[in-house]
């Protein structure tokens, strides 16, 4: 079965590329079929970073004036993160057939900005990397596992 709406949870790593490759054997040759390359940005990682207006010491939290102020950090965190992502795989899908989109989404915990984006888009599968750091970071928690647990569409784990 080819699917045909394949989200990958993408940070850059390599596990993070091993999944790109995979998804793109699970999605196929089917230009009607969408490939959601996603990154989640920390809502905690907002204003803590020297690239966004208005960021006063490095380490301290941003105070926003306003909404505005707000919604303008968040997209521009969005750009960064979705720029990072198409340099980091375009080459991995140069010569794939399917809509290929690459998006962020803001959340306090990465698992939940996948599971979330993976409902809000109605993705048929996840797909994403995992380190397998083994049971110390297993009994810490680990992002894959936090996703296999909270969401009810089917996770493709890529080591």
């Amino acid at each position: 079965m080819l699917y045909k709406n394949i989200m990958v949870a993408f940070d850059g790593s390599d596990p993070a590329k091993e999944a790109l490759v995979v998804a793109k054997n699970l999605i196929g040759d089917d230009p009607q079929a969408t490939m959601h390359i996603v990154s989640v940005v920390s809502i905690g990682s907002l204003g803590l970073s020297g690239d966004l207006a208005n960021s006063p010491t490095p380490g301290m939290q941003q105070i926003f004036p306003d909404m505005k102020a707000y919604d303008e950090a968040i997209d521009n965190a969005k750009k960064i993160a979705c720029d990072q992502m198409r340099e980091a795989a375009s080459d991995l899908v140069d010569s794939v057939e399917c809509n290929v989109t690459f998006d962020a989404t803001v959340a306090v915990k990465p698992a939940v900005g996948i599971c979330d984006y993976a409902e809000d888009h109605e993705v048929d599968m996840i797909v994403m990397g995992r380190r397998g750091l083994g049971a110390l970071r297993a009994m810490l928690g680990s992002v894959s596992y936090a996703v296999l647990h909270e969401t009810s569409i089917p996770v493709v784990t890529v080591k």
